[in-house]
């Protein structure tokens, strides 16, 4: 197949989500598929076009990166509106008259750029929803700190406007609302089974069918890699790490009051990006260390070492690779029975499962985990088996069949199943 991958951004532009595409890219070249990627330009990667070892990048521009500039927040990240953006419909049509895709597979919104360029010349379209997104212009589907009933302008518009502005608030969810029917024509699917469900009530009286689930993945030799690389500074006993953003919305107050009614004697490490309402330094306490800006491969040394990697999430994640993660490197995961995690943790296999938000039962689940090594050693065997459903090879041949079928004009096997597909 000729492949056309749809990204907001993409390499040297580096998160989860560019990485999942050139990972994806690569794996796909490698089974024999022509993959080209679409994404935005920005000031450290500037429109034209690209040859790498996984596929053609295509860097194109619009009326985001013009017109709509002074909107954000950081001019380096321009993600595409909630509506069409004209300037980068222009540049997507010349693009696809020139590659002539099978199937496009989108995973941000500058799909609904894609989307009646796609239509018009008769490209069918996989969207793969990482978050949210389709349904809620603040990507999270909360309502101060809590799920929420779904989409409702005279909620959406209040709730945005501390992350916005109102006036930005306004534009984006009236915008996403206008623009939704667009993936009438779309085969939408998600990371998770617990996305899928959360966004079935908007999507599918769109699309007629329920959302599937495409699943995701790891990276490929991770636990090598960790053995030939050095973690970062961990202090001496058991560490307690947490990986990603340091924020409310992943838990991190939660941790700290809960590393503090620790009963049994450790070390907490924080390594993530910080964000505006990380913890000072004075909250933290002394047993407690961060790092910023720590390369991947360290990462992964770091939770090979770790005693316990803590997921405490309070938001619904959608499917945190950084719990796959720590599986595989052979960490005991305690994490939040919320979002995707329960998809990804078994509660006594590979780890424990603790209400989002609750100090006490995070607090006993640490300390249980602690004070057992044969339990943490056990727990650590199964997540690396657990992990193993997360692998490239794996999701790469899911994602084949999806696109595969969307190419043919049916709906995947997996789809019709139950009346949805299996991570």
């Amino acid at each position: 197949m000729r492949i056309l991958e749809l990204t907001d951004l993409y390499w040297p532009v580096i998160g989860g989500l560019e990485r999942f595409v050139e990972i994806l890219s690569g794996s796909l070249t490698d089974r024999g598929h022509t993959v080209d990627v679409v994404t935005g330009a920005t000031g450290s990667a500037p429109a034209g076009r690209l040859e790498t070892d996984g596929a053609v990048v295509h860097r194109v521009t619009g009326w985001q990166h013009t017109l709509l500039k002074p909107f954000y927040a950081s001019a380096d990240r321009p993600f595409h509106p909630t509506a069409p953006d004209p300037g980068m419909m222009r540049a997507m049509r010349r693009v696809v008259q020139q590659t002539r895709p099978d199937v496009v597979h989108a995973h941000s919104w500058n799909v609904l750029s894609m989307l009646p360029v796609a239509r018009s010349l008769g490209v069918p379209v996989v969207v793969q929803a990482h978050d949210y997104g389709l349904a809620c212009h603040r990507k999270t589907m909360t309502r101060e700190g809590t799920p929420c009933a779904g989409p409702d302008l005279r909620a959406c518009i209040p709730c945005g406007s501390a992350q916005y502005g109102l006036p930005r608030s306004a534009a984006l969810a009236v915008g996403l609302r206008a623009s939704r029917p667009l993936l009438r024509h779309a085969h939408v699917t998600a990371v998770s089974e617990y996305v899928a469900r959360r966004l079935d009530p908007v999507v599918a009286p769109v699309t007629g069918r329920p959302v599937e689930v495409l699943g995701s993945f790891v990276p490929d030799g991770l636990p090598l890699l960790a053995r030939h690389t050095a973690p970062p500074a961990l202090p001496d006993g058991d560490v307690v790490l947490f990986v990603g953003a340091l924020s409310r919305a992943k838990g991190v107050h939660v941790l700290l009051e809960a590393f503090r009614r620790l009963e049994r004697p450790a070390r907490l490490v924080l390594i993530g990006t910080r964000q505006v309402d990380t913890p000072s330094d004075a909250d933290l306490g002394p047993d407690v260390v961060v790092h910023h800006d720590v390369p991947h491969a360290a990462v992964m040394a770091a939770m090979a070492r770790a005693a316990v990697v803590v997921a405490p999430s309070v938001w619904p994640d959608p499917l945190p690779m950084t719990v796959t993660e720590a599986q595989l490197m052979g960490a005991p995961v305690v994490a939040s029975r919320v979002g995707g995690i329960p998809e990804q943790v078994e509660d006594g296999g590979s780890g424990l499962l603790v209400p989002p938000g609750d100090v006490a039962a995070l607090a006993t689940a640490i300390d249980t985990l602690l004070g057992d090594p044969d339990l943490r050693a056990r727990m650590g065997r199964r997540g690396r088996q657990v992990a193993d459903r997360f692998s490239v090879a794996r999701a790469t041949s899911r994602v084949e069949e999806v696109l595969a079928a969307a190419a043919a004009g049916e709906v995947s096997a997996a789809a019709t199943a139950a009346g949805r597909g299996g991570a």
